[in-house]
């Protein structure tokens, strides 16, 4: 594989959302098993779990190559630098990957990986024709899981520790995937996909975005309510909370197209202030 090639395929994989990811999978089990054990099984588990995200995004621009021709023609596929085939055929072998290796982990990783790959499969080609908002919320679940995953690691079971984190992150997930369907908008209607932002127009996306934006943070307390961590984890999270309000009621105030992919840029760059709240918990 030459360098184009490697580059290509990194673009396809999404790497650096996925590094994130990482991070906060080994943070997350870290906070669950309040310390750090069993290095070995933790790397399988960021293995599964980035093999899962990598087949999950080739196989999400599988689908929506024709979409993507309209919206980023710059990807992988629409650019001609990574055939359709290929990326099937790379999605399924790194499925196939995190399959193998969660069975040797235990069953309720097991079980998560495979709810998620049929999540990801039925995603772009069944569930967002069906229904953008239902996709939205699909979304949100394969966000929160990496929460779920992580104490299914090292506890084998989920408890309300992995939930508590789990509706922040869903609710932040859904309310970042209704704005960003404002953002692709065109190619969406040339395939057919049924999003808020086309069946009910920008400014309606816009204001639902926002509020999911919301309920995020409002629900960013509850991991310290319930005892999953401590005090030290609320004063990060306020500094990212007000960066997140601050673009909620900006789209409020002004739900346009132009809007959002201003305040999208904002609430992802926000974003990574929040494994600094982990990792202060561990720490501290």
């Amino acid at each position: 594989m030459d360098v184009r090639s490697l580059k290509a395929f990194i673009r396809l994989i999404r790497l650096p959302y996925w590094l994130m990811e990482g991070i906060l999978c080994v943070l997350f089990m870290i906070t669950f098993q309040r310390g750090f054990y069993k290095p070995v099984l933790m790397g399988l588990a960021v293995l599964t779990m980035a093999f899962v995200g990598a087949g999950g995004a080739a196989i999400n621009d599988y689908f929506n190559r024709d979409s993507d021709a309209i919206t980023h023609p710059d990807r992988p596929i629409p650019s001609h630098q990574i055939s359709p085939a290929t990326a099937l055929q790379f999605s399924a072998l790194t499925f196939l990957a995190a399959l193998g290796i969660s069975i040797v982990i235990n069953p309720v990783v097991l079980g998560i990986v495979w709810l998620n790959i049929i999540l990801f499969t039925l995603y772009p080609h069944f569930i967002k024709r069906l229904s953008g908002f239902l996709s939205n919320l699909v979304m949100g679940y394969l966000g929160a899981s990496i929460a779920l995953f992580a104490e299914a690691v090292v506890v084998q079971t989920i408890s309300i520790s992995s939930l508590s984190f789990a509706g922040m992150i869903a609710a932040g997930s859904i309310g970042f995937n209704v704005l960003k369907d404002v953002l692709t908008l065109d190619g969406d209607v040339k395939v057919g996909y049924y999003t808020l932002a086309i069946t009910r127009g920008i400014s309606f996306a816009a204001i639902v975005g926002a509020v999911f934006l919301l309920l995020s943070v409002f629900a960013s307390p509850l991991p310290y309510l319930l005892g999953a961590v401590g005090v030290v984890y609320l004063f990060p999270v306020v500094v990212w909370g007000g960066a997140v309000v601050y673009s909620a009621v900006g789209l409020l105030k002004k739900p346009t197209a132009q809007n959002v992919k201003k305040q999208l840029k904002m609430f992802t760059t926000a974003a990574v202030v929040y494994p600094v709240a982990l990792i202060m918990n561990i720490v501290f």
